[in-house]
């Protein structure tokens, strides 16, 4: 397999083989018996990762193209391909295709070429060590790095500057703040008023009995009874009903002449 899908044996990289399509030509007798293998090894369980025969016998040659599609299996189980025959006839035109999908770990990948990149990466500590001990001593005569302490002083400056400019609000305002915030109810008058909560909070058993009273009930009987009578039809609305059916017929009748 090498050569014919990219190189895996980083520890970031992960390829998967899905499926693949072979084609070949083959030419003999067709009196005589022929069988070709396509495989690929499988160096971590033994035997093949894939295997497909095509039977010749007693076929003329010809050229044959096959696909196949399966689950991922991860490129570490394919070895190393083989097209055999196994008696009579020649081959030409071998081609075998794999269809792979490639993952790359991005963080794996990051650690694995620059450790300093994350502290979590493996040997973070040692090659912060190293840089640590392997760093140049500033040349003070450089002028970049006199440019570099002006502008690093010139940035406490401005700091400091923002910390002096901070001024204290009065106690007044926080004292308004809190009314506005708590009413009438102040922390000062609540500690005032904790006497008075407590003395209220023990009348609770005084109000009691006024909740546990029990009012006697009973069923009250119906004494009202209502008498069948015969309700006569308006003939009101009777009248204007035959007077709207007339009208009705008045107008019909001068679409019906």
């Amino acid at each position: 397999m090498n050569g014919v899908i990219p190189d895996a044996s980083q520890p970031w990289i992960t390829i998967q083989i899905g499926g693949l399509a072979y084609r070949y030509t083959i030419d003999k007798d067709p009196t005589t018996d022929s069988i070709v293998s396509v495989r690929n090894e499988d160096p971590v369980n033994g035997g093949y990762v894939f295997e497909e025969s095509d039977d010749w016998s007693g076929k003329p040659g010809g050229t044959v193209q096959r696909y196949f599609r399966f689950p991922y299996i991860d490129s570490t189980r394919w070895g190393d391909g083989s097209v055999n025959v196994e008696g009579d006839g020649q081959l030409s035109g071998v081609v075998v295709t794999y269809n792979y999908k490639m993952d790359v770990n991005d963080e794996l990948m990051m650690c694995a070429t620059t450790p300093l990149a994350d502290p979590s990466c493996p040997g973070f500590k040692e090659a912060l060590d190293d840089f640590l001990k392997n760093m140049p001593e500033p040349n003070i005569d450089d002028p970049f790095y006199d440019e570099w302490v002006q502008a690093n002083l010139s940035l406490n400056d401005e700091v400091e500057e923002k910390e002096e400019e901070v001024v204290e609000e009065p106690e007044e305002k926080e004292s308004n703040f809190e009314k506005q915030l708590g009413s009438e109810n102040t922390i000062e008058k609540l500690g005032s008023n904790q006497d008075q909560i407590l003395i209220e909070l023990a009348q609770v058993p005084k109000i009691e009995p006024y909740y546990n009273v029990t009012i006697q009930g009973g069923v009250y009987e119906e004494t009202i009874q209502l008498q069948d009578t015969n309700i006569p039809d308006n003939k009101r609305a009777l009248r204007n009903l035959a007077s709207d059916n007339t009208h009705k017929s008045m107008v019909r009748s001068q679409y019906d002449r």
